[in-house]
């Protein structure tokens, strides 16, 4: 395995919409054998309502959907507290995408359109990717 790739919100969103440009990205993922993998928060936050419910399973089928736990929640609420004590729904997502990320197998990369975020949560320990 070469790596985990996280999807936030717009990626996930992106990729379901059929968007050329994620999945080509995704194509490449799957070339590379690199793990791809979204919080299961990630699939309320990116809105899927107008996707038909089959292109929705099978783009599932091809990500790995890792729960939010309660250590994850715990994780996120740390990274928050790093972060310069951070709090509330702006950053409480993208801090859940964070611990999950950090727990993946890397390197890991985080394909997001909040790059600011994310980097400041997550620091040098992933790398980041504007989509």
């Amino acid at each position: 395995m070469s790596g985990t790739w996280v999807l936030d919100s717009e990626a996930l969103s992106r990729y379901l919409r059929a968007d050329k440009e994620m999945t080509a990205l995704l194509a490449v993922a799957a070339k590379r054998d690199v793990r791809v993998i979204v919080s299961a928060v990630t699939l309320v936050e990116a809105d899927p309502s107008g996707v038909h419910k089959a292109r929705m399973s099978w783009a599932l089928s091809r990500l790995v959907v890792e729960p939010v736990t309660k250590e994850t929640a715990a994780r996120a609420v740390e990274i928050l507290r790093d972060a310069g004590g951070l709090a509330g729904h702006k950053y409480a997502i993208d801090a859940m995408v964070a611990a999950t990320a950090l727990r993946a197998p890397g390197p890991v990369t985080i394909l997001t359109s909040d790059t600011e975020d994310i980097l400041m949560l997550c620091g040098a320990a992933v790398a980041v990717v504007k989509v």
